[in-house]
């Protein structure tokens, strides 16, 4: 583990140390904060961030990388998709109390076992500026029954209700407002899904959703079908023609997920003919496919639930 000497001060929190990683020729910054988790920030993004971001709206871009981390993606933040994330609402009380509890139970070996409420990842996904607002969700989730402090030093367990409310919100995927994004995860498409998709669904008021640590599949992953499971709506983009996608979609299809369907202009003639019946978006770039792909998703499913209007 990196000594505080080889880390970085976070680029989005600034409170933190963060180990900065190689970027490989990437203009920007790739960190892992123990606040933030895991982001990518362009190098422009970066500059426009240093000019001054207060930390009401640092707290809101912390809580959404460890919101995207926990949906299975490392997020690369540019000043396109920055401006969207800023202008998105802070999440209700009731659902930062709720992601507590959620990150709570990760790392738990057992029933019983406890969790410290100080560690600085929970003042990111509860969107909190400070561990005192914490500590206030906590106390909501130990009026509800579902966890409670144990000592003075932070320890905290979850009760049985709150074991019983974690089942209850993982099936709540018919008011999720996750959008589980499909396919090809070459670096050519890198800015289509930042500047294009994950702008587009954030504009209409839903959380992207990428698997990008599982671009290599040959049959469906049991990780992918439960995020499919806990999503409102699947976007499934055959540019590439990777295998995987139609495999999603048609899984998505089964279940009854609306699908939206995009592909590279240059690309659509060789869609399979089972495709090709689908009203797909054909876009040429990021920009357009933001502004389409958002019209699209509020004409079929209205504004989501993370809309800033």
């Amino acid at each position: 583990m990196p000594s505080d000497e080889d880390k970085d001060p976070c680029e989005v929190c600034i409170d933190q140390l963060a180990t900065t990683i190689p970027s490989g020729g990437f203009d920007g910054v790739h960190q892992n904060c123990q606040r933030c988790g895991e982001f990518k920030l362009s190098g422009t993004a970066s500059s426009v961030m240093r000019q001054g971001l207060g930390n009401k709206r640092r707290t809101l871009l912390s809580g959404w990388i460890r919101n995207q981390n926990r949906l299975g993606s490392v997020p690369m933040i540019t000043t396109e998709n920055l401006k969207k994330i800023l202008a998105t609402p802070l999440p209700s009380v009731i659902e930062r109390a709720n992601a507590l509890l959620g990150e709570a139970v990760l790392g738990l070996k057992g029933l019983g076992d406890t969790f410290n409420i100080n560690e600085p990842r929970f003042l990111a996904v509860t969107y909190s500026s400070t561990i005192q607002d914490v500590n206030y969700l906590l106390g909501i989730l130990r009026d509800q029954g579902h966890a409670k402090a144990k000592t003075l030093g932070g320890d905290c367990e979850i009760l049985p209700g709150g074991y019983i409310r974690l089942d209850e919100l993982k099936g709540r995927s018919s008011t999720s407002a996750n959008g589980f994004v499909a396919m090809s995860f070459h670096a050519g498409l890198n800015e289509i899904y930042s500047n294009g998709f994950q702008v587009g669904i954030l504009e209409a008021g839903y959380e992207p959703v990428r698997m990008d640590q599982l671009e290599h599949i040959n049959r469906i992953d049991d990780e992918i079908i439960n995020q499919i499971n806990s999503s409102k709506f699947i976007i499934a983009d055959f540019t590439g023609h990777r295998g995987g996608v139609y495999f999603e979609a048609g899984y998505a299809l089964g279940i009854g997920l609306p699908v939206f369907w995009t592909c590279n202009k240059s690309e659509m003639a060789d869609l399979h003919f089972d495709i090709r019946q689908f009203n797909c978006i054909d876009w040429e770039t990021p920009e357009e496919l933001a502004k389409r792909l958002k019209v699209r998703l509020e004409a079929v499913l209205g504004h989501g639930p993370r809309s800033s209007s």
